[in-house]
């Protein structure tokens, strides 16, 4: 390698080295690591479960990552020191360079000794040895350690931050559960109480394995939270919509009773207005009218009581039947209004015919007088002949264009 070249390594190498250890320094400095390490005058937290298996790795990679990091600084640093002894553009030696380059870029870093077990020795094995690792490599290495360190600590950090706001969230969500199953009369007072003791459980864990406290809660209490919430959502949303049923039922009720008093009117008076009955419907009786509203009400009490599944099926069947007998009386009252609305059709007809007559000079006309005066009697008297007041109707229209 060149001059240039090594300057340019070392330079390299350097700003690793600072990023590397600022990094550390973080790392390091943070409260939730310093708890968990028991350094910088915090006491040691005692951990178990979880988070206790989480975190030993977690601290022996920080342990390795100084030590490694003292390894790689004190390579740099000899490095350096030779690349001073190098003085251009004179005295520069080819074996200096050399050298420098050998310790950046090759297995110069000699790790921990280890000691070989006598049992895995042969004949020829030495007794402990030594494994040499290029910064390069060493710093890969270090990278690994430092994100299972950093990964473990900033997870445990997390949860110690948000479990106990999110404890006291779901404690609360829980006892609005309570209130909302109490206000549809469903009992689930057990289960929920079985959830808030295990919410007050995991709230004596947190500090200890905040790690085992998360996966608890996320496995089994908010699944269960979250389906006892949809279930009685459902249920309220389920009363709600009954609840508009009824609301529906009784203006369909209050239709009909409507209806069957405009067709029993109807019916008594085309009965005593006309004298063709043929067409008049007799409208359902009001037995039936009443025996559907008792139904009604007996739902409404059932409801009351709790029920909701049998009452939503009662009440569509109710629905059905009320519309049934609204179509029943409305035929019934359109036929018995029909004699009386032609009654009345007659005499508008009959009086728009006078009307016309006198305009085209032929209101003295004893023929038109005469159909005039009897179709008159008619309409105007009880009960009427429909169809012979209509007759004379259509007599008068013809006599008045025969005469123009």
């Amino acid at each position: 390698m060149t001059l240039e070249e090594i300057d340019k390594l070392l330079a390299d190498w350097k700003k690793k080295i600072d990023l590397v250890g600022q990094n550390l320094i973080d790392l390091h400095g943070l409260p939730t690591y310093q708890r968990l390490a028991g350094v910088s005058d915090f006491p040691k937290v005692q951990l178990t479960g979880v988070t206790q298996a989480r975190l030993h790795p977690a601290l022996e990679a920080m342990n390795d990552l100084f030590g490694y990091f003292d390894l790689l600084v004190l390579a740099v640093d000899k490095a350096t020191q030779l690349r001073t002894s190098v003085i251009p553009p004179f005295l520069v030696s080819q074996q200096k360079l050399q050298e420098i380059a050998q310790i950046l870029t090759k297995p110069s870093i000699q790790l921990a000794v280890v000691q070989t077990p006598l049992a895995e020795r042969g004949l020829l094995s030495a007794a402990e040895t030594t494994h040499a690792i290029a910064p390069q490599e060493l710093l890969v290495r270090m990278k690994k350690a430092f994100n299972v360190a950093k990964e473990a600590v900033l997870a445990i950090d997390e949860a110690w931050s948000r479990l106990q706001p999110m404890l006291g969230r779901e404690a609360e969500e829980i006892q609005n559960l309570q209130k909302l199953a109490d206000s549809l009369g469903v009992d689930i007072s057990q289960e929920l109480s079985g959830l808030s003791q295990k919410i007050a459980s995991l709230r004596d864990s947190i500090e200890s394995d905040p790690l085992g406290v998360t996966a608890d809660f996320t496995r089994e209490i908010q699944p269960q939270i979250a389906r006892v919430k949809m279930s009685l959502q459902q249920m309220a949303k389920q009363q709600q919509l009954l609840r508009e049923s009824f609301a529906r039922a009784n203006q369909l009720q209050s239709q009909l009773v409507e209806l069957h008093r405009q067709a029993t009117a109807a019916f008594a008076e085309s009965t005593l207005k006309v004298v063709d009955h043929s067409m008049l419907q007799t409208p359902i009786s009001r037995e039936e009218i009443q025996a559907l509203a008792s139904w009604l009400s007996r739902l409404e009490t059932k409801f009351a009581e709790g029920l909701v599944n049998p009452v939503q099926v009662g009440l569509e069947n109710w629905t059905a039947k009320v519309k049934e007998y609204i179509g029943v009386v409305e035929k019934a009252y359109a036929a018995n209004k029909a004699p009386l609305e032609t009654r009345s059709e007659l005499r508008g007809r009959l009086e728009a015919l006078k009307a016309k007559a006198l305009a085209r000079g032929l209101a003295e006309n004893a023929t038109l007088t005469k159909l005039a005066i009897h179709a008159q009697q008619l309409l105007y008297s009880r009960p009427t002949p429909l169809n012979q007041a209509a007759e004379l109707v259509s007599q008068y229209e013809r006599t008045m264009n025969y005469e123009l």
